[in-house]
C-alpha cells in the first residue's frame, strides 16, 4: 500500500516545526515491536526523533512501540513473530511514480510485517519541512497499513492516500493523526488477537488440540 504527496517540487510552503500535543500514555497499551532497517545510513538523532514521532502518532490508540535497530541485533535476521514488524528504510523503490514514498506489503488476508520508506524522494519533497517528524509520519502511515490491514485508506487524517499543503502544514503543527475509528480498528485488533491466544490455551489445557 502506496501513498503520495500530491503537489509538484519546490512549491511546498516554508513550515516550522510546532509544539506537539501531548497525549496520555493509555493504561491498557498493547506493545509492537519494530525492526528498523535502515540501508540509507540516516543520522542516529535523527532517525531517534522520527521514532519518536511516530510513536506518539500510535499513543492515543494504546499503542506503545519498542523500536530495534537492525543494526544492534540479530532478530533481523528471522522472519518477524506476532506484533513484530519490519520498517526498511531504502532510498528509492520500485513504485511507479516519485511521488510515492512508501509501501506497505499486505498478503491475500490483508495482513503483513514489512513495510518500505523511500527516504531521498521523501527530503527531495519534504522541501523546509522538518525531516524527523515526515519520516516519522511517513513510517507511522505503513505501519498503520500493517496494523489496519487491506483497504486502510481514508478521506481523512494521517491514512490519506495523497498528502498535500494542508497535510505537511499539520504534520509540523503534529496534529496529522489516526482518526478515532481507526484507533479504534487497531485496539480492536489487539483484543481479538488476545482473546485468539487466550482460547488456543484453553483448549491446549482442556486437550482439545
Amino acid at each position: 500500500m502506496g501513498f503520495r504527496i500530491n503537489f509538484p517540487l519546490g512549491l511546498i510552503a516554508c513550515v516550522s516545526m510546532c509544539g506537539s500535543p501531548a497525549w496520555t500514555q493509555a493504561d491498557d497499551s498493547s506493545h509492537i515491536t519494530v525492526f528498523v532497517n535502515d540501508s540509507v545510513g540516516i543520522d542516529r538523532a535523527m532517525l531517534k526523533r522520527a521514532e519518536a514521532e511516530a510513536a506518539r502518532l500510535f499513543r492515543p490508540a494504546g499503542i506503545a512501540i519498542d523500536w530495534r535497530n537492525c543494526a544492534d541485533t540479530s532478530d533481523c535476521r528471522r522472519p518477524p513473530r506476532t506484533n513484530e514488524f519490519v520498517l526498511h528504510i531504502v532510498s528509492d523503490g520500485r513504485a511507479p511514480s516519485d511521488f510515492v514514498f512508501g509501501e506497505a506489503f499486505l498478503g491475500p488476508d490483508g495482513k503483513g510485517a514489512y513495510a518500505d520508506v523511500f527516504f531521498h524522494r521523501l527530503r527531495q519533497t519534504g522541501g523546509k519541512l522538518n525531516i524527523a517528524q515526515l519520516l516519522g509520519a511517513v513510517s507511522a502511515h505503513e505501519l498503520g497499513h500493517l496494523l489496519l490491514g487491506s483497504h486502510s485508506h481514508a478521506l481523512i487524517g494521517i491514512m490519506e492516500p495523497t498528502w498535500g499543503p494542508e497535510n505537511l502544514r499539520r504534520i509540523s503543527m503534529g496534529n496529522l493523526t489516526f482518526t478515532p475509528e481507526q484507533q479504534r480498528a487497531m485496539r480492536d485488533r489487539f483484543r481479538s488477537e488476545s482473546l485468539a491466544v487466550s482460547l488456543s490455551r484453553d483448549a491446549e489445557g482442556l486437550g482439545l488440540q
